[in-house]
């Protein structure tokens, strides 16, 4: 454009000044430079084909003006005519200069027209040779100039558009079937590697062949180009496919060929390297069919569904087992119309997650299968884009059996918490029951339902008395031993003092004293003692209190009539204290025995709390030894203001039992008696046979104030209890009326203000 200007300029200056007068048949050529930088500023502002236009046009209308002026076509016109023509071709297009040559083709006829007609007088000075040749030669000129920049224009333009074609990987390529001659453009040979590629090259089909194609692909090419020249008549074929080729660089391609026939000879098309594309795909349809047998294969029921309508689109094979729904039931339906979600607003839950994150992982769900089963399962989804569709890829896995195992897992480790509980040596009790009295402490102010603290309060309440009872005859027997030597020599006194019939007596002695078990009430062992104590003053014996109360707490009462050798002579009281020492010593070590194994049996049954165990065999059980057990592990609790009164008739006592679980229940019944009277009153114990000799009634009485109206409903109650903090669990009846009911038998109790009476009643 700054060509043309300046071109036009300088001849419309230059012209007028060496031509012939008058110069103002040249005035109307100041339109075009005026055209040229109306056309500059409407191309500046984006109007590129409306300044075209106006260029063209007022260049066009100048030179008519002169024409029709002149009233003729003289050289220097047509020049000028002819650079609008090419302007027109380059800048407009073939319409645009087909226009232009009819248009100033018609002006100089109707400027020869209008001279014939006279209508344009001739001008009154003649057109010199010299300005003739003047304006053919600045016109020829200026034609020589546009047409050189517009052919540049036009070879550049073509420069950019090979270029574009190089960086698309796109080339050009006819083929003439009759002489099988293939023509490859420039950007066709560089885009098959040869980066020296000047121009386009015409080579035999098969030198293409066998230069450029990969040797499984050769007739491949042969025959679709063949089958595709059949139907050159039809516009809308084309041919189109894709060869692997060898380039001129050494590295293999997939070229994507595209064309048409132009007749039954001659084809034409494209060719473009695809190369990563087609890997890409390829890649591509790898993932997918991996995808698509794991998805198949995998073993948790795997679903695709639309992630708007959530309709099914894909099922595998763990969907149908696990949920029982074939692809027939699913696909086109949602997993809400099938049931499958026990609350369509928990899948919206899930769904609007889903938006915010993308994905779920692990979200534990109960689904209904089509059977109607609940089961608990893990739920998994991913949003994807598959097919150009929103989907959403589900993974459901049944976690039943976890949950069972892991319920499982919890039930064994709280079963192997309390083994272990049980599992403790006694010489862990003290040190144990120490901790417990002080965390029951700090339980006790939390909710009364805390179990912990409740059994701690029970433990205590039933070790204590059988430590206190291994701590006092445990003192006795330290005493006794400490005295070893004195009482070597006592011995060696006293069996120089005996013959040989009081020898046996006094063995006989020791051996009855040692094998009497039971507890006699203090208020009759002061009677009794009374009485024998008259008796041994009477026979002068030293100390005869002492010695009497020994001897009647040992059951030997009737020594004097049984044993008479020994209460002769001047060493009796030292025979008689020797023999008591013995048999105090024989009882102290028995009530350490029966504490331990008391003791040892309360750890047993802490078990029962949860579950009383009756998969073992039952065993004979002597229910009046059982009790009797009890009372000598309480003896130092009741002996001193609690009068016991046992009641058995001579019928059958034994029972078919668990013996540790019934001892329980006779501690727990007496020693809670025992409270009630606050350990001064009568306990009564009455064990007889039933009317149909098919069970066995033991009844527990005391004389206490009874049981409140108000809370009789609640006493076997587990946790409830009346005693202060720390003097009880509220665990013991319930306990007691477990095992009763465990055997077979009942409990229930009787309760007035004179006191109360409690009746377990055993099958034989």
């Amino acid at each position: 454009m700054y060509v043309t200007f300046t071109v036009a300029v300088l001849y419309r200056i230059i012209h007028p000044l060496i031509s012939e007068k008058p110069k103002n048949v040249y005035y109307s050529f100041y339109i075009i430079p005026t055209a040229v930088i109306l056309c500059h500023l409407l191309a500046k502002s984006g109007k590129v084909k409306l300044g075209a236009h106006l260029m063209i046009f007022l260049e066009w209308l100048a030179l008519c003006i002169v024409s029709l002026r002149e009233g003729g076509v003289y050289a220097i016109s047509f020049s000028q005519f002819m650079i609008i023509i090419v302007l027109a071709s380059l800048i407009l297009g073939k319409a645009g200069a087909l226009f232009y040559t009819l248009l100033s083709f018609f002006t100089g006829l109707v400027s020869i027209y209008l001279k014939s007609k006279g209508m344009i007088p001739a001008p009154n000075y003649p057109v010199g040779e010299w300005s003739v040749f003047i304006g053919n030669s600045v016109g020829l000129f200026m034609a020589w100039i546009l047409m050189k920049f517009g052919l540049s224009g036009l070879s550049k333009i073509r420069e950019e558009l090979s270029r574009a074609q190089i960086d698309a990987k796109l080339g050009g390529i006819t083929i003439n079937l009759e002489t099988k001659e293939v023509t490859l453009s420039k950007e066709y040979r560089i885009m098959l590697g040869d980066k020296t590629a000047k121009g386009a090259i015409t080579m035999l089909m098969d030198q293409f062949l066998e230069k450029y194609v990969e040797t499984e692909d050769k007739e491949k090419i042969i025959f679709t180009l063949s089958e595709g020249a059949k139907n050159f008549n039809d516009p809308s074929f084309s041919v189109e496919f894709i060869f692997k080729a060898k380039g001129d660089d050494g590295r293999t391609r997939y070229i994507l060929a595209k064309g048409k026939y132009k007749d039954s000879i001659m084809g034409y098309g494209t060719g473009q390297d695809i190369t990563e594309k087609h890997i890409a795909g390829e890649e591509i349809k790898a993932s997918q069919e991996l995808f698509s047998k794991v998805f198949k294969l995998s073993p948790y029921a795997t679903s695709i569904s639309n992630f708007e309508d959530g309709k099914y689109v894909d099922i595998n094979d763990g969907f149908t087992e696990l949920l029982g729904y074939t692809r027939d039931d699913v696909i086109g339906r949602t997993s809400v119309e099938l049931g499958i979600w026990l609350n369509s607003a928990e899948r919206e839950y899930f769904k609007e997650k889903i938006k915010r994150d993308g994905f779920l992982h692990n979200e534990e769900v109960i689904f209904r299968a089509k059977d109607g089963r609940m089961i608990q399962v893990e739920f998994s989804t991913r949003f994807a884009v598959i097919d150009g569709e929103a989907r959403m890829i589900n993974m459901v896995k049944d976690i039943s059996s976890k949950k069972e195992a892991e319920e499982l897992r919890i039930l064994n480790n709280e079963i192997s918490a309390q083994n272990e509980l049980i599992a403790r040596q006694k010489t862990e009790l003290e040190s144990t029951l120490e901790y417990l009295q002080k965390t029951q402490n700090q339980l006790i102010l939390s909710e009364k339902m805390a179990s912990l603290g409740q059994l701690v309060a029970g433990i205590a309440h039933e070790i204590n008395n059988p430590i206190g009872v291994i701590r006092a005859a445990n003192e006795s027997v330290k005493s006794h031993f400490d005295r070893v030597l004195d009482r070597m020599q006592e011995a060696a006194s006293v069996s120089e003092n005996l013959d040989n019939e009081a020898k046996l007596e006094f063995q006989s002695l020791l051996k009855k004293g040692r094998a009497y078990q039971e507890i006699i009430p203090p208020k009759e062992v002061r009677a009794k003692t009374k009485i024998l104590e008259s008796r041994l003053k009477e026979l002068g014996i030293s100390e005869a209190r002492n010695i009497a109360e020994g001897l009647i707490e040992a059951g030997l009462e009737a020594a004097l009539e049984e044993f008479p050798k020994l209460f002769i002579g001047e060493k009796v009281h030292q025979i008689i204290q020797y023999a008591l020492d013995e048999i105090q010593a024989s009882r102290s070590s028995k009530l350490v025995d029966m504490s331990v194994d008391r003791t040892s049996k309360i750890v047993y049954a802490l078990k029962n709390f949860s579950h009383f165990s009756n998969g073992g065999p039952k065993t004979p059980v002597n229910i009046r030894e059982s009790i009797d057990t009890v009372l000598t592990i309480y003896q130092n609790q009741l002996k001193a203001g609690i009068e016991i009164i046992k009641e058995y008739d001579a019928g059958t006592s034994i029972v078919p039992g668990y013996s540790d679980d019934l001892l329980h229940v006779w501690t727990n019944l007496i020693y809670n008696a025992a409270q009630a009277m606050s350990f001064k009153g009568i306990l009564k114990i009455n064990v007889s046979t039933g009317k149909g000799k098919d069970h066995i009634c033991i009844k527990i009485s005391d004389n206490g104030p009874g049981i409140p109206e108000a809370i009789q409903e609640r006493i076997f109650e587990p946790f409830f209890t009346t005693k202060a903090p720390g003097e009880g669990s509220g665990l013991g009846l319930d306990i007691a009326k477990r095992i009763v009911e465990n055997h077979g038998g009942s409990i229930g109790f009787e309760t007035s203000p004179q006191g109360t009476a409690f009746l377990v009643i055993l099958p034989i």
